[in-house]
C-alpha cells in the first residue's frame, strides 16, 4: 500500500514538529476535518465542511443523516460511508459513521449532536 501522509488532526505539534498521521488514520482525519467544519468558514473552499445541527430541532433525522453522508462523500472521494443515526431519550442525536476502503472496512465513528 502507498504511504499517505496528512497533518494529524487536530493540529498538534511533536518534537518540535507538526504531528503526521499515515495511512487510515490521514482519512479518519478527514473526516473529522468535514464533520466540524462548516461550509463558508474555508475562504478558499466555500462548500466544504458539513452543515451545523447543533442547535436544530432534528424531527427528520434521515434528512440530517443524509446530508451528513452527501458532505463526506463530496469533500473525501474513494471511500465508502455509511451514515445511521437515532434520536436519544435525552434529546440528543446520536450519529455513526461506518466507512471503509476499497474492501477494508475501518472502526466506526460515533458522535452526538446536542442543543
Amino acid at each position: 500500500m502507498i504511504k499517505v501522509r496528512g497533518l494529524a488532526y487536530p493540529l498538534q505539534v511533536f518534537n518540535g514538529s507538526l504531528k503526521l498521521s499515515e495511512d487510515f488514520d490521514t482519512i479518519r482525519d478527514a473526516i473529522f476535518g468535514v464533520l466540524e467544519c462548516r461550509p463558508g468558514e474555508r475562504i478558499m473552499r466555500q462548500n466544504f465542511g458539513c452543515p451545523d445541527f447543533v442547535f436544530d430541532a432534528v424531527a427528520q433525522p434521515q434528512v440530517v443523516l443524509s446530508r451528513i453522508q452527501v458532505a463526506l462523500e463530496e469533500q473525501i472521494p474513494d471511500v465508502s460511508f455509511e451514515v445511521t443515526g437515532s434520536i436519544q431519550e435525552d434529546g440528543g442525536f446520536s450519529v455513526r459513521v461506518e466507512w471503509s476502503v476499497g474492501d477494508v472496512p475501518q472502526p466506526p465513528i460515533s458522535l452526538v449532536l446536542k442543543s
